[in-house]
């Protein structure tokens, strides 16, 4: 070891440490409780706080040193004492920067077996930009007065930031907190409050009760002024359900509160399983001052304004949005809170159950959002989509560093692992699949849990069921989808004219040129044909084993059957077909597309784009499949096709004669769509015509459909007209409109859209407008907001801006790059969020197709200092991109031209 040294007080030297190999703590103390006192006067505008912590600790070998993590705090005294709690003698204590390690050296060996209390007084400040640990949010009255309040977010690895403590997800124990606040505020803990002490200087001691065994990042506490809406869940009224947010935004917090009630009751419920605490509060978080969507905290969830904020104004789909991010982050409450993963390495035992149980569980309690139908086009396409690359990572994935932890949150842990635990809940049957998860939740509670733990409980019910064939196990089947990257595509092919097919799999990549590989998975192989329905379609049929790469079966069809392999994407693979097969859909689609469900349609369409990409399928035949969809509004086929159409559009940029015959393909393919829903809301629509309706409108104007630029030039010319009055977004179909219309702006209107978000306040019509500045195309102009929204905006606002320009537009892309680089000097509360600026990296690196902006996007990750691992992942993205074009664009092309006039 290397040690530097610097005196900094009476009573201690601090070293600097420099050593340790891993960043994981060694073993050889554990806690098993905190005492944190937190001393706050937010409600005076005082930003700095005072805290001691007392950690209860097990000597788990012997050992002279105590190591835990601690970062921005500065430590004021540090004392150890035995169980009889006298005092062991501190020589001194070390820091290791790099990994947060606090040392604290003993001079007397601590014996295993033995039981010791560090106590740690030390001062800090919430005063922090980014948007971590202990910091704090802010609004303005009516008097123009700021109020401050104070919250945490410790996940993944800031609670540390906060106060000392050991900061790893396997290790679980009780708190008692107590923080002191105004009398006009109050505060707010994981559990209920015990008892309030009366102080002086108007002030007062908030103490709460014990909390459950649990993880440090999973902690939270408030100080805040905030209003409050309440009411109770489960029959006997047990748990206290609370919404809470800042004063003005009170009216808006009913819908929030009655969803909660809801679904808390049917989480206990479904699952069979009390919750443990005696209150959950959700917590609406400015926009501007929240980085994340939500955050589970156990019994105070956190969640941006827009995701928990339901007002007068607020669409079916908004409700909705509210009601899918409540799900999923009570669904938390069981997976990863009362059963914590032993390291992040297993984080998809966490996400991807919630993500799974945001469909499953919001559709129990709102069948009418029609939530679970959209789990395959919203989220298993996205995740088949993500993993198609070559530089992607397994479910299961292990890192140590805080910047590799942080990019563990991607579409895999959420998406790609959910996809796999519905194909799994289908395997089985919804009722085994329960059973096993209850089994789980009872035999694993309050502890730390790894897959094998999972498999177990799954495994137990499958047994008792008989789900899976009697020489296949849940870890042999799991493992398969876990412990590697990609996903698979099966092949079918028919026999002459047998009912003897041959099925292959193999890893799909969406690169024409794949690497070599020859990895396999246990793949469920699920069947449908309409003289069977009801015999088998929602069961496997049959296995394709893993290590096999191809198989024959037969499989008895009619004549005139329509055969569907994986229907409705229940499995989380890719299907190609013979070209017979291929052509006998096609003429379904065309003469009776009705006997297929709205979810099969998507599928076709979207394996048919992904494969015809990938080099494994003609353009021609995709774009056959996809041109069903001229006499369709089903929303589910279309918001598949919506997603290959955007990316059509993205890799056609460079090539304005492609670029056009698919803008007068989409025109002549949506004008159904878009005649049959019009311009505006109708009273009684559901969630998925509004939906359908937003991808009519973005279609049509972005490709210059007659009626909808006309539409939008309108909605133009009526903001210069209404001058006198404020500019107001209330819903996401009049954004849509205002983003189109922005697409040909001038200076003047651009200045009315900038003027109106200085005066708004409501975060979701902030959302709205951020997002429609975003849509503007004049470079020059483009600059100019980015410029504006960089000195008058947060920068969370700033990050969202930008993503949203990159989406919408090659010239947006180019504009964030340009800007990015010469302002790297500048801004440093942007740039000081990593995990924020590598995300925005990896946006703009999936809209580029040409090699002069991949050079850009590299030089300019090289010299904001991104980790060579994720430089790396991002050279291979953008050589996959740049690849797929030169392939496929001519392909494309050809394709189009037979569908002009």
């Amino acid at each position: 070891m290397r040690f530097k040294s610097f005196y900094i007080g009476l009573l201690f030297w601090v070293t600097v440490c420099e050593g340790f190999e891993s960043y994981r703590l060694p073993n050889t103390t554990k806690p098993t409780h905190y005492d944190l006192f937190i001393d706050t006067n937010i409600h005076e505008g005082d930003l700095d706080y005072n805290g001691t912590v007392k950690i209860y600790i097990d000597i788990q070998e012997d050992t002279k040193q105590i190591v835990l993590h601690s970062s921005r705090s500065t430590l004021v005294n540090v004392e150890l004492k035995n169980s009889d709690l006298l005092n062991i003698p501190v020589i001194k204590y070390d820091t290791e920067i790099e990994k947060d390690f606090l040392i604290v050296h003993v001079a007397s060996e601590l014996k295993n077996g033995s039981s010791v209390v560090l106590e740690i007084d030390f001062v800090n400040s919430i005063n922090r930009t980014d948007q971590k640990g202990f910091y704090r949010t802010s609004y303005t009255t009516d008097e123009n007065v700021v109020k401050y309040a104070g919250l945490t977010q410790f996940q993944a690895c800031d609670a540390r930031s906060a106060f000392p403590c050991y900061d790893e997800p396997g290790i679980k124990t009780t708190f008692d907190v107590r923080i002191t606040c105004g009398n006009d505020y109050h505060a707010r803990a994981n559990a209920g409050i015990a008892s309030v002490t009366m102080l002086s200087d108007k002030k007062k001691l908030v103490k709460f009760k014990r909390s459950p065994k649990m993880q440090t990042y999973l902690l939270a506490f408030l100080v805040s002024d905030y209003a409050v809406k309440r009411d109770y869940a489960n029959s006997t009224k047990r748990i206290t359900v609370q919404s809470l947010a800042r004063p003005s935004q009170a009216d808006q917090l009913n819908y929030s509160v009655d969803a909660a009630v809801k679904l808390i009751d049917e989480l206990q419920s479904y699952f069979d399983h009390p919750y443990e605490l005696d209150k959950i509060d959700n917590v609406a978080i400015r926009n501007t001052d929240y980085s994340d969507g939500a955050m589970e905290n156990w019994g105070l969830v956190t969640y941006l304004e827009s995701y928990l904020l339901v007002g007068a104004a607020s669409s079916e789909s908004a409700k909705r949005d509210v009601v899918i991010v409540i799900a999923h982050e009570f669904a938390h409450q069981f997976f990863g809170n009362l059963l914590a993963p032993k390291w992040w390495s297993y984080l998809w035992l966490n996400e991807g159950f919630a993500t799974l149980y945001e469909y499953y569980l919001a559709d129990r309690t709102h069948p009418h959002l029609l939530i679970k139908d959209r789990f395959t086009v919203v989220a298993l396409q996205e995740a088949l989509q993500k993993d198609s690359s070559i530089t992607v990572r397994p479910m299961t994935h292990y890192v140590e560093t805080v910047p590799e932890i942080g990019r563990l949150f991607d579409s895999i842990a959420y998406a790609k692992s959910g996809s796999v635990l519905r194909m799994m809940l289908h395997v089985l049957g919804e009722q085994t699949f329960v059973k096993g998860l209850r089994h789980y939740i009872k035999k694993n509670q309050n502890s730390v849990v790894e897959p094998s733990d999972l498999y177990n409980s799954l495994q137990n019910a499958t047994t008792e069921h008989q789900s899976l064939p009697t020489s296949l196990t849940i870890a042999t089947v799991m493992e398969s989808w876990t412990n590697q990257p990609g996903a698979p595509v099966v092949t079918v092919e028919r026999v002459a004219d047998s009912n003897e097919f041959k099925f292959t799999q193999k890893r799909f990549y969406h690169t024409p040129s794949p690497p070599e590989n020859n990895q396999t998975w246990w793949i469920p192989i699920f069947v449908y044909t309409n003289s069977s329905e009801g015999a088998y379609g929602d069961k496997p049929l049959f296995w394709i084993p893993q290590g096999t790469s191809a198989m024959t079966r037969k499989i008895p069809i009619e004549e005139n059957d329509v055969f569907i392999l994986n229907p409705g994407q229940l499995g989380y693979y890719r299907v190609n077909y013979d070209k017979a097969t291929w052509n006998s859909l096609v003429e379904t689609l065309e003469s009776s597309p009705e006997t297929l469900d709205s979810a099969t349609r998507g599928q076709l369409i979207d394996d048919s784009m992904n494969l015809a990409n990938a080099g494994m399928l003609d353009h021609e035949m995709s774009f056959k499949i996809l041109d069903h969809l001229r006499n369709s509004t089903d929303f589910l086929p279309w918001k598949s096709a919506y997603r290959s159409i955007l990316e059509l559009d993205k890799m056609l940029a460079t090539d304005n004669d492609a670029l056009n015959l698919l803008h007068q393909y989409i025109i002549q393919l949506s004008t159904k769509l878009f005649e049959s829903y019009g311009m505006k809301e109708r009273v009684g629509e559901n969630t998925n015509d509004h939906d359908a309706r937003l991808i009519a409108v973005d279609l049509s104007c972005r490709v210059g459909q007659q009626k909808c630029t006309e539409y939008a030039a309108a909605k133009k010319t009526n903001i210069l007209d209404q001058r006198t009055h404020r500019l107001v977004i209330r819903s996401e179909t009049e954004q849509r409109w205002y983003c189109n219309a922005l697409r040909t702006a001038r200076e003047l209107e651009v200045e009315l859209f900038q003027e109106a978000l200085e005066m708004e306040e409501d975060s979701q019509a902030r959302s709205y407008l951020i997002n429609s500045l975003a849509c503007v195309r004049d470079r020059v102009l483009l600059e100019q907001v980015m410029e504006y929204v960089a000195e008058q905006v947060g920068t969370n606002e700033l990050y969202r801006f930008m993503g949203a320009a990159a989406e919408d537009s090659a010239a947006g892309m180019n504009a964030v790059i340009g800007f990015l680089t010469e302002r790297r000097n500048q801004m440093d509360d942007f740039f000081s969020n990593t995990r924020a600026v590598e995300r925005l990296i990896c946006k703009l690196a999936e809209k580029i197709v040409d090699r002069t902006s991949a050079d850009r996007l590299l030089m300019l990750a090289k010299v904001l200092r991104i980790a060579p691992d994720l430089e790396a992942n991002l050279s291979g993205k953008l050589d996959e991109q740049i690849h797929w074009k030169e392939r496929n664009v001519p392909l494309v092309r050809a394709a189009l031209e037979r569908y002009q006039p």
